[in-house]
């Protein structure tokens, strides 16, 4: 058998094969030349998001540290307020208690606690004290005591009167209500 044609070498694959081997080795080349490039941006922002969950961390926490001080400065500011009110009706019951003093008596010592008055002074006469102090001191606090000395070198009779008010509203140890 003989042929007229001389037979050509057949190659391995054929033009359209490597077409499609081509078409798919260039798809394949460009998935994974993606899927690095995607590996890459996602490991980065998964670095910024480690980043920014521990400044998240540090936020949180000096948030919880602002907060504590914030609380503290609202007590200060609390207590501050009180102090100012107390100082103030200290304040009030100083100026009330010197307008009680009348002018014939001398007060060398006052000490005022929460619910005592310690008077310290000087008179002309107990009766002097009597009439123009004691009332109004005897309206205000449930027990009064006082002590009468006569001081010859001035001529004045010193006195301490010490006046208490008990808290609950009980009886002083006068028998006074």
């Amino acid at each position: 058998m003989h042929s007229y044609k001389t037979p050509r070498k057949k190659p391995l694959f054929s033009r359209d094969s490597l077409l499609w081997i081509l078409f798919v080795s260039v798809i394949f080349i460009a998935l994974v030349t993606f899927g690095s490039y995607l590996y890459y941006k996602s490991s980065g922002y998964h670095d910024k998001l480690t980043e920014v969950e521990s400044s998240n961390k540090i936020l949180s926490e000096s948030v919880i540290s602002y907060e504590k001080e914030m609380k503290i400065l609202k007590m200060q500011n609390v207590l501050s307020q009180e102090v100012k009110s107390s100082n103030k009706l200290l304040k009030n019951s100083i100026k009330n208690l010197f307008d009680l003093v009348p002018d014939q008596i001398t007060l060398t010592k006052v000490v005022m606690e929460k619910y005592t008055l310690h008077l310290e002074g000087t008179t002309f006469t107990k009766d002097s004290y009597r009439l123009l102090l004691a009332p109004p001191l005897k309206s205000i606090f449930n027990s009064t005591k006082v002590n009468f000395k006569f001081n010859g070198a001035i001529g004045k009779y010193e006195f301490i009167s010490i006046n208490n008010m008990n808290e609950d509203g009980q009886e002083g140890s006068d028998g006074k209500k």
